[in-house]
């Protein structure tokens, strides 16, 4: 295993999203994670029914323990609720001892289906404390409008965006754009010293749910590594276009992508099975 990475995010109940899709990913890509829970959510491929966050106190002593202990190569931060819960986790990033711990922020902010997550206290505690300790921000083109009060409609305006949102101290912004031209997803991605467009087929297939923990949890193992960073979002991007591919069908409405793509299924004669003669 290359890279150790601390996801804080939300238990999910059918496997799909928030930390079960970190873990899956981070082991799928040869990772190791380790996970400070923000709350457990009641969720199906048809929504979120019932959410109950975790106290912040919680959420900080189960991220403190793991880095005490385990430590970690990269934080990768998802869904956490409120402002309280953010306060806390930059409480811990605020510590001396993980200063130079790469942050990647998926905001989770927006719902799949338009809703906004998050008050406006929980965001501005995002923009204030954790956006400031940011190695890379993923927003998508909703979240992106949200943080900035931009309209975003054409190149210019995606690079607007990503140009405000660094003013917020982030140092790398993967913006996952939506549907381009020739039915093209279109991914900004900019740096301070460069901005470069990455463009994917778009999938028609409702099985999505995850795909944001998924591309921000595959950053976070390729900045593990200290690969070059624009590598890392490429491979990050091929895993979660191969993951929607491979997707296994599960779920009345948004479903799992599939993660164990490229994991072989062990045939029954490669499977060692332990026999007990005992009387």
């Amino acid at each position: 295993m290359s890279g150790r990475v601390l996801a804080v995010a939300e238990s999910d109940s059918c496997g799909a999203a928030g930390i079960q899709a970190d873990i899956k990913t981070i082991l799928a890509l040869g990772g190791y994670a380790t996970t400070a829970l923000s709350a457990v959510a009641a969720q199906s491929t048809t929504g979120i029914e019932y959410l109950h966050s975790l106290e912040h106190g919680l959420v900080s002593q189960q991220m403190r323990v793991v880095l005490k202990d385990i430590g970690a190569d990269v934080i990768k931060t998802g869904f956490l609720v409120n402002k309280d819960i953010i306060n806390a986790v930059a409480d811990v990033l605020d510590e001396e001892r993980y200063k130079d711990i790469p942050v990647v922020v998926d905001p989770a902010i927006i719902a799949r289906d338009g809703g906004q997550l998050m008050d406006e206290e929980a965001i501005a505690m995002l923009k204030r404390r954790l956006f400031v300790r940011t190695a890379v921000l993923i927003p998508n083109l909703r979240e992106a409008e949200l943080l900035t009060g931009l309209r975003i409609q054409d190149s210019a305006d995606m690079y607007h965006a990503a140009d405000m949102m660094r003013t917020f101290g982030v140092e790398n912004i993967v913006l996952k754009a939506g549907q381009g031209s020739e039915g093209k997803a279109v991914y900004l991605v900019a740096t301070l010293e460069e901005r470069r467009v990455y463009e994917r087929p778009m999938l028609d297939t409702p099985n999505t749910l995850g795909a944001g923990a998924t591309l921000a949890s595959a950053i976070a193992v390729g900045l593990a590594r200290k690969i070059d960073f624009f590598q890392v979002v490429e491979q990050a991007l091929n895993f979660m276009h191969q993951a929607m591919l491979n997707a296994p069908n599960l779920g009345m409405k948004a479903g799992p992508v599939g993660h164990a793509f490229d994991i072989e299924e062990p045939s029954v004669s490669n499977v060692w099975i332990r026999q007990d003669n005992r009387k």
